[in-house]
């Protein structure tokens, strides 16, 4: 029957393409929804601030202008005399001009406000999306906070910790902010010409060395230009040509530069060696494909195997202001004495092209114009002379032709005083006399040199807080080593309560989406994060996961809560139920970090990692729902939270798998459970222990150190000087019970209760050992030894 056949069919197939269509417009409606939920003021433009807000970053203004130039501003006015106004200030926002400074998760927006001496009028944040302000709320506006910034002036170097006030446990997005608002002032400066210091054009000859980054890309001796990803992000990439080593060891410091010229040698040298930065939020826009120079009509390609990656900034005047660096080894056919251009071909994202004017060509260009003008001034006395000489001779035919007289024409040929080069010098200079008399709005200074990394870094450490992370480090590694259980509890106590509550400066894994997002330069911006980080890499690759088990704060507070909750009150989970919890973590962190890796700004792991919550007490309901839920898990099971929750756990359990230090087993493990039953994580079966799972937390050696049970002996030592006893006919029976303990006198009660011990004898390869029940953990262990070695 076709008809019938053909009818469901039809019907399929139809439903099959109204699934798919609406598969694709749920596809767009969530990427669009992903793209404005979590961007809500994507686009925003000075255009969109509100003269409200204007008027408090500059408050005396009695009228604001439309938004006009390049980059864009808003003119503020006051009124002057005669009815007149006078010109008071600019305001503008740090996003429109790039690069912005990226915080702890992602770039910070200011609106600023100046006047045209260069001194700051006010500050307001206007946009950022931290991690922290689910948990320490809108930190950045705290009152006193954005008000420090009116009165400074943009030739102050802005330091946190020195002419900055900082907010404990957020240093990296203040030091971001601070870093923006003053270069966003310096080029609104540099671009309106109020900058009346080292700013040179790009054709003069100046010295690079002592110059600040802003005042390289000011002169043109660096270029930058930027790529830009609609909807998504842009990358500044910064070229400048690498005339000799001493500019090479300026631009990145010696180490780096010796380390790029080495890159050199083992790609056969390079007659031209080229720097680049990229910066930005978009730094996948930067490939080592698609570079060429032009230059006379002629195109070199850069290989991009001649593209070479340096990596982060480690040193020199780029620290601190590109996120990576690299050099670009470009071919001797290119002339560096002559005007070249730089072509980007990006495919899809346009081809960008860059004038380039190197030292060299520079001073040639200075030489030519130098020559072309002493020929001009030659000529010009040549002409002068001649001229000079044909008015002599004019003269003096008229003084032939033309009789005397007392008030002799003035010649109608003959320049007059105005228009002689000598009265026009003249009157430039008096123009300029004039000019420098008026009050003027110049900025007068000279921009500071921009600090190296490590100036930066020091000059913003709170050496107060770098103290205290070494004194808890040094209790933890101290703790760790000497397994002692009353210094462990000690030095869990300093964790949960100075990392928790006091400084907060506990890791997380928004240090690794941070790392992504902004860099790894986040790290060398903090001393003591710098350290914490520097420790917790360290112990994983060799020992395994100490960290969690000493300077994790929530780990801590789990551990309290395992020693004041009756055992009573604990129910381990099964153990094919807990072989598969353990991997959920995994799947909490891949949900974390493939976004963050995809380009995504979303934070999620708020939802995840309830430490900002509990520690920085968080007003977000929602959040202490979460970690409330947590740690009433870590009440029945022990540790719940590290087992099967904790991203960060994950991420160096992954990087545990490395270690070369692990915990050493003995035979006796094949038979004993006391560990595996007082594993806090339940990362022991017996003999095996799960090393992403181990947290390092002493138990199980301090086990194995004080000897309780059969745990602590060594069977090889143990061995000759065990008695053999032979076994019966009728193989090794039951032992009796124990007696009943026998009451005191008097009868029951207030007696002294007398411990029941009970031994018992295996055999193990031919020879026998005992083992005592010292708890019920061990007589437990004790009996599945029997049962191991052939006993009831």
């Amino acid at each position: 029957m076709p008809g019938s056949f053909a009818e469901p069919v039809g019907w399929a197939y139809a439903r099959a393409m109204c699934l798919h269509a609406l598969t694709r417009r749920a596809a767009a409606l969530a990427v669009l929804s992903a793209v404005f939920v979590a961007n809500p003021l994507l686009g925003q433009r000075i255009e969109r601030i509100p003269e409200s807000l204007l008027r408090e970053v500059m408050p005396e203004a009695g009228r604001f202008a439309d938004v006009a130039g390049d980059p864009p501003v808003v003119s503020a006015f006051t009124p002057a005399s005669g009815g007149s106004e006078e010109l008071l200030g600019y305001v503008f926002l740090t996003s429109d001009l790039p690069p912005e400074q990226y915080g702890y998760s992602g770039p910070i927006e200011a609106l600023v406000g100046m006047r045209p001496d260069g001194t700051l009028t006010g500050m307001r944040v206007t946009d950022y999306n931290e991690s922290y302000m689910r948990s320490m709320g809108d930190f950045l506006r705290t009152p006193g906070f954005q008000e420090q910034f009116a009165g400074k002036h943009i030739g102050d170097p802005f330091q946190l910790w020195n002419d900055i006030e900082g907010i404990s446990r957020v240093s990296i997005s203040v030091r971001a902010l601070s870093r923006g608002v003053r270069d966003a002032a310096r080029r609104v400066a540099n671009a309106y010409s109020l900058i009346d210091g080292p700013a040179a054009a790009t054709t003069d000859v100046v010295d690079p060395i002592g110059m600040s980054w802003f005042d390289l890309r000011q002169s043109g001796i660096v270029q930058r230009f930027e790529v830009t990803e609609p909807g998504e992000g842009s990358a500044g990439i910064g070229l400048a040509f690498i005339e000799n080593d001493r500019l090479g060891a300026y631009f990145l410091g010696s180490q780096l530069y010796e380390r790029a010229q080495r890159s050199a040698e083992r790609r056969g040298g390079a007659d031209n060696l080229m720097l680049y930065t990229i910066d930005g939020s978009r730094l996948r826009l930067f490939r080592q494909q698609g570079w060429s120079i032009e230059q006379d009509g002629d195109t070199t390609g850069i290989d991009s195997r001649n593209v070479v990656s340096m990596g982060l900034p480690s040193g020199g005047i780029v620290s601190g202001e590109a996120t990576m660096v690299g050099i670009m080894l470009v071919d001797g056919s290119v002339d560096p004495s002559r005007p070249f251009r730089f072509v980007y071909d990006l495919g899809e994202f346009g081809v960008h092209t860059v004038e380039y004017l190197s030292l060299e060509a520079r001073r040639a260009a200075a030489e030519a114009e130098a020559e072309a003008a002493a020929a001009r001034a030659a000529e010009e006395a040549r002409v002068a002379e001649v001229a000079a000489e044909a008015v002599e001779a004019n003269v003096d035919a008229a003084a032939v032709e033309r009789p005397p007289s007392d008030s002799p024409a003035e010649p109608e040929d003959e320049p007059t005083a105005r228009e002689t080069p000598e009265a026009e010098s003249d009157s430039h200079e008096g123009a300029d006399a004039v000019f420098e008399q008026e009050p003027s709005s110049a900025v007068d200074f000279v921009l500071t040199e921009d600090e190296s990394l490590l100036d930066r870094t020091l000059s913003g450490a709170s050496w107060g807080r770098l103290a205290v992370m070494t004194f808890i480090i040094a209790l933890a590694s101290l703790a760790f080593f000497t397994k002692l259980t009353p210094l462990r509890w000690a030095s869990v106590t300093v964790t949960l309560v100075v990392l928790g509550w006091i400084d907060g400066g506990f890791l997380s894994v928004s240090h690794i989406t941070s790392a992504i997002w902004a860099g790894t330069g986040v790290y060398l911006r903090d001393l003591p994060l710098l350290l914490i980080v520097t420790f917790a890499l360290v112990t994983t690759l060799v020992w395994g996961r100490v960290f969690c088990g000493f300077l994790c704060p929530f780990g801590a507070l789990q551990d309290v809560i395992d020693r004041v909750v009756p055992k009573s009150w604990k129910r381990p989970l099964p153990a094919h139920t807990h072989r598969r919890g353990v991997w959920v973590k995994y799947g909490i962190l891949a949900v974390i970090l493939l976004p963050a890796l995809l380009g995504s700004q979303v934070s999620l792991y708020q939802y995840f990692e309830p430490f900002g919550t509990v520690f920085f007490l968080s007003p977000s309901l929602p959040l202490w729902l979460i970690a409330g839920g947590f740690l009433g898990a870590s009440v029945v099971i022990p540790r719940f939270y590290c087992r099967y929750a904790c991203p960060l756990g994950a991420a160096l359990g992954i990087l545990s798998l490395v270690s070369f230090r692990r915990i050493p087993r003995v035979e006796h493990c094949s038979l004993c459970s006391v560990c595996e039953q007082k594993c806090p994580t339940g990362a022991i079966r017996k003999e095996v222990i799960d090393v992403h799972e181990c947290v390092r937390c002493n138990v199980c050696e301090v086990q194995l150190i004080e000897q309780r049970g059969v745990c602590g002996h060594d069977l090889e030592d143990a061995r000759p000087r065990l008695i053999p006893l032979p076994a019966p006919p009728g193989g090794w029976a039951a032992p009796p019970p124990p007696a009943p303990p026998t009451p005191p006198p008097g009868g029951g009660g207030g007696g002294r209760r007398v411990r029941n011990r009970a031994r018992y004898r295996a055999t193990a390869t031919g020879r026998a050992t005992s083992c005592t029940r010292d708890s019920d953990s061990d007589g437990d262990a004790c009996h599945a030894y029997s049962r191991a070695s052939g006993r009831r």
